[in-house]
C-alpha cells in the first residue's frame, strides 16, 4: 500500500510546480492579496467541479490514482523568499474503505519555520468535518502546502473538499500586488460595514491639521459617524495653557462656598471642534474629565498658585464639580444653540487611567505622579467624579472608565474592583469600560488572560465596553501589512462576538486611535525608539503630481472583511 510521506524534497516540489498560464482556482483580491478555491491537479486522481452529497463544486481526490507524495497540494514555488500569511477554510469528508478515522494535518513543509501546521482535526470515516486555520512564516524555498498524516494509507480512502479557500497575502503577491492602492473615500465606508453591529464606528483625530482641513474632516466622516477628539477636550486643552486670573464664588455640594476661577475656560477651540462634527455630522466621544496627566498643577494649589500648597480633599471635590458642571453646562448651552439640543458628545471618558499599572489587590490605584490621589489618598476621587458627571450629564449620554493595558490580570481586576464602587454609591452612574486597546501584534486576542477575556469580565458586572483607542504595534518585529490585516481582523472579530444586543451588555463601540501612519504617537514612544510602527488602516503616499494621497492599507480590508462578513451571517 502507498503511505503519506510528511517531508516532501525539493526534487520532489519542483515536480508539483503549478502550471504556466491563468490558474481558474485562483481569485485576485481588492487588497492584493490571491485565493485558491482547490487543490492542484494531479492526473486522473483529482477532479474539480464534482457533485456530491447534494452539494456543487466538490473536489473529489481518488487516493488509488494519486501520484504525487501526498494528496492533496498547492505548490508555492512562486512565492519563494516572500513573507506570506497563509488563511485557510475548507469542509473535508474521507471515506475509508475500514472505516478507520484519519488524523488529518494541513502543513506547509518550511523547515526554518518548524513545518507550521495550519490546520489539524480527527476526521471520522464518512462524515464531513469543518477545518481552518491560519500561520505567517517567510519561505526559504520552492514549498508546497499539502495533507499530511503520519502512516496514513492513501490508495484506501477518497478525498471530498468543499467549500475550499486558501488565501496568500504579502507584499509581491497577486497579479494586482503592485496596483495603485485604493484611495480611502474611493473605498467601501467602515461606518456602513459596522451599521447595525455597534452604535459607531470612531476614528480619533486631533483639530489643527487634521479636523480642520475640509478633506481631511470629510475623509474621516466618510468612515467613521464618532469621533474622539486627541487632546483638545483634555483639562490643560480646555484651559488653554492659561493660568485664572479673575475668580467668582460656587457653592458646592456640602454647601460652602469657594473661589473658582472666573475667566476660565472660554473654550475658543472646544467651539470650533464642535461646529467642525456638526458640519461634518458626526458625533463625539469626550476625552478627558479626570486626568493625572494633561491638567495643570495650579488647579490642585492653594488660590491656584502653583507655588503654594495643595488644597484640602473637601476643596478639591469643589474644583471637581466645578469642572465638570461647567464643561457640561458648556456642551449643553452649544447643543441647544447650535443643534437643537441634539447631542454631539454621546459619551465621556469621566475618570482616566487611575489605576496602578502593576495592581494588586491591596495596592491598585495609580499614586505616582498622581495630584488626585495625592490630595484624596483613596479612590474617593473617582467615585466623586461619577456622581458629578452623573448629576450634570444628561442621562443618555454614556459614562466611562477609560484605562489602558486592561487584559493584564492585575489591572482587569482592579477595575472591577472600581466599577463595583462606583455602583455601591447610588449618585454614581458608570455605563461603560473604556479598553483603550494600544495592542501588539502578539497581543493575545481569546484564551485566558487575552483581551478577549477582560471584555467579558466587564460585561458580567454589567456594564457595557467600549473599544476606545485601538492601535496595533509591530512592537520590534519587521512589520508585515498582511499580519496586521490579520491581527486587525481577528480582533474585530472578536469584538463582534462580545457586540451589545437588546438583550446583554458588550461592546458597543470601537475607535481607532489615529489616521495616518505618518503621524501615530507611538513612534515618539521611548519603547519604541529605534523601530518604526505602522499601526493604523491607512496611511499617506506621494503622487507623481507632487500631490499627496490617503489610501488604504490591507488593514484597513481586514476590519473591513469582519464587518461584511458578519452582516452577512
Amino acid at each position: 500500500m502507498k503511505k503519506l510521506i510528511i517531508f516532501m524534497t525539493t526534487v520532489s516540489l519542483i515536480l508539483l510546480a503549478s502550471c504556466s498560464g491563468k490558474d481558474n482556482r485562483i481569485t485576485q483580491n481588492e487588497d492584493g492579496s490571491i485565493t485558491y478555491s482547490s487543490v492542484d491537479k494531479d492526473g486522473k486522481a483529482v477532479k474539480y467541479n464534482q457533485s456530491y452529497d447534494g452539494f456543487d463544486n466538490v473536489t473529489v481526490i481518488d487516493g488509488k490514482n494519486v501520484k504525487a507524495l501526498n494528496p492533496a497540494n498547492i505548490s508555492l514555488a512562486k512565492y519563494k523568499n516572500k513573507d506570506v500569511l497563509f488563511e485557510f477554510s475548507c469542509d473535508l469528508k474521507i471515506v475509508e474503505e475500514s472505516g478507520k478515522d484519519t488524523d488529518v494535518i494541513w502543513m506547509i513543509n518550511e523547515v526554518s519555520a518548524n513545518m507550521p501546521q495550519v490546520a489539524r482535526e480527527k476526521v471520522p470515516s464518512g462524515e464531513w468535518v469543518s477545518m481552518k486555520g491560519s500561520v505567517f512564516i517567510h519561505l526559504t524555498g520552492e514549498q508546497t502546502f499539502y495533507i499530511s498524516s503520519a502512516g496514513m494509507h492513501v490508495d484506501t480512502r477518497t478525498f471530498y473538499l468543499k467549500n475550499f479557500k486558501f488565501t496568500l497575502a504579502g507584499e509581491g503577491i497577486g497579479a494586482n500586488a503592485d496596483a495603485e492602492p485604493q484611495i480611502w473615500t474611493e473605498a467601501p465606508q467602515l461606518k456602513e460595514a459596522y451599521k447595525g453591529i455597534f452604535d459607531y464606528f470612531g476614528i480619533a483625530t486631533g483639530f489643527r491639521g487634521t479636523f480642520d482641513q475640509e478633506d481631511k474632516a470629510a475623509g474621516i466622516a466618510y468612515h467613521a459617524d464618532c469621533i474622539t477628539a486627541g487632546n483638545e477636550f483634555k483639562p490643560d486643552f480646555i484651559f488653554a495653557n492659561s493660568r485664572p486670573k479673575k475668580f467668582a464664588d460656587f457653592v458646592a455640594e456640602d454647601g460652602k462656598t469657594y473661589q473658582m476661577p472666573a475667566d476660565l475656560p472660554k473654550f475658543g477651540g472646544q467651539k470650533k471642534f464642535l461646529e467642525a462634527c456638526k458640519a461634518n455630522g458626526v458625533k463625539m466621544r469626550g476625552h478627558v474629565l479626570v486626568w493625572h496627566s494633561q491638567t495643570p498643577n495650579w488647579f490642585f494649589k492653594e488660590d491656584f498658585d502653583i507655588s503654594k500648597s495643595d488644597v484640602s480633599r473637601a476643596e478639591m471635590k469643589a474644583r471637581q464639580e466645578w469642572y465638570i458642571k461647567t464643561v457640561m453646562d458648556f456642551v449643553a448651552d452649544w447643543e441647544k444653540e447650535n443643534n437643537n439640543g441634539e447631542h454631539i458628545i454621546i459619551a465621556w471618558d469621566v475618570v482616566n487611567e487611575a489605576v496602578a499599572d502593576g495592581a494588586s489587590v491591596n495596592n491598585w490605584l495609580r499614586s505616582s505622579k498622581s495630584k488626585w490621589y495625592d490630595i484624596y489618598k483613596d479612590a474617593g476621587f473617582i467615585v466623586d467624579a461619577f456622581r458629578f458627571a452623573n448629576k450634570y450629564a444628561p442621562a443618555d449620554v454614556k459614562l466611562v472608565y477609560n484605562d489602558y493595558g486592561c487584559y493584564s490580570p492585575g489591572k482587569r481586576t482592579a477595575i472591577c474592583t472600581l466599577i463595583d464602587l462606583i455602583k455601591a454609591d447610588p449618585e454614581a452612574r458608570i455605563d461603560c469600560v473604556g479598553m483603550q486597546a494600544h495592542v501588539k501584534i502578539d497581543t493575545p486576542v481569546t484564551g485566558n488572560n487575552s483581551f478577549e477575556h477582560a471584555v467579558q469580565e466587564f460585561l458580567a458586572k454589567g456594564v457595557d465596553v467600549q473599544v476606545t483607542e485601538l492601535d496595533i504595534a509591530n512592537g520590534k518585529n519587521p512589520y508585515s501589512p498582511y499580519l496586521l490585516k490579520a491581527k486587525y481582523k481577528e480582533f474585530y472579530q472578536m469584538f463582534i462576538r462580545n457586540r451589545k444586543t437588546a438583550d446583554k451588555n458588550g461592546i458597543c463601540g470601537v475607535t481607532i486611535w489615529g489616521l495616518e501612519d505618518e503621524h501615530t504617537w507611538l513612534n515618539a514612544q521611548q519603547e519604541y525608539k529605534g523601530y518604526t510602527q505602522y499601526p493604523l488602516l491607512f496611511k499617506t503616499v506621494n503622487k507623481e503630481d507632487g500631490s499627496r494621497e490617503i489610501v488604504c492599507k490591507p488593514a484597513f480590508f481586514g476590519v473591513l472583511e469582519a464587518g461584511q462578513e458578519a452582516s452577512e451571517n
